[in-house]
């Protein structure tokens, strides 16, 4: 046998121990950073997935928005409300503040409810530019340690992404961005992705452009 073929052999063995070394370590920590591992890689590898066109019918439920059927929260990845306010104007407009900054959505369309309810109908107005984009994670992460009492454990996690941009004819442009989770369970496949209130999930920013 030639030295090149020796010197091959000798490499070969030493990287297969390095190679299984490596597999077993990620097989040990994927389960305990996944969920780190898929946050940090979803700007950059996460998959389009379809969403129903916005329409000309929105609302707000005290809540959250509730648009092209989805329940979008202001609850932050915090655990408390992010800062998003809506109201009504005296021109009867839907006005939203955040960041000590106003956005006006559109015109009111139902009435004030005189038992104190916050539930506001409201459409865009005329020229504005409204869309909703939405992707999920590439890969998610597994949840071999994870234990519910009360009911079955997801198998698998992954996240959905919800990117509302809001454009006016005047170049104002309100930019809303949610992280939401969804579970994969063995029967029933994977769950509607949701709120979850665990520090990871919600409404990640809220951007008015002058």
């Amino acid at each position: 046998m030639s030295d090149l073929s020796h010197r091959a052999t000798r490499i070969g063995l030493i990287l297969l121990p390095l190679a299984l070394i490596a597999a077993i370590t990620i097989v040990l920590l994927w389960p305990a950073a996944g969920r780190s591992l898929t946050e940090f890689a979803d700007p950059i590898f996460a998959t389009e997935i379809p969403v129903p066109p916005v329409g000309s019918k929105l609302a707000y439920d005290g809540e959250g928005f509730r648009i092209s059927g989805l329940s979008l929260t202001f609850g932050s990845t915090g655990n408390q409300r992010y800062d998003v306010d809506l109201h009504t104007s005296a021109a009867n407009r839907i006005v939203l503040t955040s960041g000590g900054h106003s956005f006006v959505l559109g015109p009111r369309t139902n009435p004030i409810d005189r038992s104190g309810r916050p539930d506001l109908d409201f459409s865009p107005e005329q020229g504005d530019v409204v869309s909703l984009t939405s992707t999920r994670s590439l890969v998610g992460w597994p949840t071999p340690f994870e234990i519910n009492f009360m009911s079955s454990t997801p198998t698998w996690k992954r996240y959905v992404y919800y990117r509302l941009v809001w454009k006016k004819r005047t170049g104002a442009q309100l930019e809303m961005r949610w992280r939401y989770e969804q579970g994969c369970f063995n029967r029933t496949g994977w769950t509607r992705p949701a709120m979850m209130w665990n520090f990871h999930t919600g409404l990640l920013s809220a951007d008015i452009h002058p």
